[in-house]
């Protein structure tokens, strides 16, 4: 491997942890929402959660960033007890 490929390699194994670390936070306060919710399902704050995220991303990149936001809902709503 080339010295730029590691270096590269590097930055993003780096940005991983902190995102990983990052989610861990988010699914323990979605997880802490499971008693406080009437319904798991909130189709308006997940189209408000998908449209801040895509928002927030550099535009070529806003529609992998809701694809994955995307994901990242239907995980919190299973740590919720949801499907």
């Amino acid at each position: 491997m080339t010295g730029k490929l590691e270096a590269a390699r590097s930055k993003i194994d780096a940005l991983d942890r902190r995102v990983a670390a990052l989610l861990a936070r988010r699914f323990a306060l979605a997880a802490a929402l499971k008693g406080l919710k009437k319904r798991i399902t909130d189709r308006a704050r997940e189209k408000r959660v998908l449209a801040n995220a895509a928002a927030a991303a550099e535009k070529i990149y806003a529609p992998a960033t809701r694809a994955v936001f995307a994901e990242i809902i239907k995980q919190s709503k299973k740590l919720q007890g949801g499907k």
